[in-house]
């Protein structure tokens, strides 16, 4: 972590020389040029996981004069949280107590966005070239002479959220329990999960909340979480019509990482490519939304962005 008495600090999850480091850190430089920020010298840090932003955090606060009057910004996954769990708190709590002021994605994560990229994977996946004995050695090659195209590629997609509709579910009800929790207990999976009711799985959601025997302290939780959790997302409809999934909201709120991945397989066992991985299309996705200002990815990032760089700026 490079430190500077003039640097804005923009602490991000992930590890160092991760592919996203640099689109993250292109795109920021992006908005502060397109608007006119002079004054703001952004420095992008990747901190691992979200549980290193205060520690990351004190450091931008002792070594850069601009966060005397701003925070320290953070930009963390949603996960799963209620839009009560987003609640921030006034610029200079942040700045006496050197903690970072945390900006949430508008998706689940950042790999979300990648989701929405399938017309550029299909237009990718049908420049690999084909396997064939008169072309010189070659990494990355396909086995089938069959062209791709984004519908396509959002049938695969639309049929993995489909199937993933219980254990998606799941998650949310997990991390709404243990983000709750200190140090992020493993809450029990119950046995018979996948054939109880709702009114089962609020009855059992709603007596975790609530004991008292927990071996680590719980922290306050809202008495209409599970409502909440169940108004934000129709997992109703869904688990009993899970073929009605509106599609354009699963993308956005169900775990972009896990869904990007089954969607890398989904390409390799339609187009028999040989030696893609979802690190090469992660690579090549960014590579393609470094250039491309009007994607959804780079505008969610200005709209979280902007508005704190142009308090410094004013």
């Amino acid at each position: 972590m490079q430190l500077s008495k003039h640097d804005f600090y923009v602490l991000v999850e992930g590890h160092p020389n991760s592919p996203e480091l640099a689109f993250f850190t292109q795109a920021i430089q992006k908005i502060v040029d397109l608007n006119g920020l002079s004054n703001i010298y952004p420095n992008i840090v990747e901190v691992g996981s979200s549980s290193s932003f205060n520690a990351f955090a004190k450091l931008g606060y002792h070594h850069s004069k601009i966060h005397q009057s701003i925070p320290v910004l953070a930009i963390a996954d949603s996960d799963y949280r209620t839009n009560l769990n987003k609640q921030s708190a006034p610029h200079q709590q942040f700045i006496a107590e050197k903690k970072p002021k945390i900006l949430y994605w508008a998706r689940h994560e950042w790999e979300n966005y990648l989701l929405e990229e399938t017309d550029f994977m299909a237009n990718w996946i049908n420049q690999i070239p084909m396997n064939v004995n008169s072309l010189p050695k070659i990494k990355i090659y396909r086995k089938a002479d069959k062209q791709a195209n984004k519908l396509i590629l959002d049938d695969g997609l639309k049929k993995y959220f489909q199937n993933s509709i219980k254990v998606e579910y799941w998650e949310c009800l997990k991390f709404n329990l243990a983000v709750q929790i200190k140090k992020y207990p493993t809450v029990a999976k119950p046995a018979d999960f996948d054939n109880q009711t709702l009114t089962e799985i609020k009855a059992w959601f709603l007596n975790q909340t609530t004991k008292s025997e927990a071996v680590v302290k719980l922290k306050q939780r809202a008495d209409n979480l599970f409502d909440e959790i169940m108004t934000e997302l129709p997992w109703g409809t869904w688990l009993t019509q899970p073929l009605i999934i509106q599609f354009e909201l699963a993308k956005k709120r169900f775990r972009g990482k896990e869904a990007f991945s089954n969607l890398c397989q989904f390409i390799q066992q339609s187009y028999g490519i040989h030696n893609l991985d979802k690190d090469v299309l992660i690579i090549e996705t960014l590579k393609h939304l470094t250039t491309n200002t009007s994607s959804l990815i780079f505008r969610d990032l200005q709209d979280l962005l902007l508005p704190e760089f142009i308090k410094l700026e004013d």
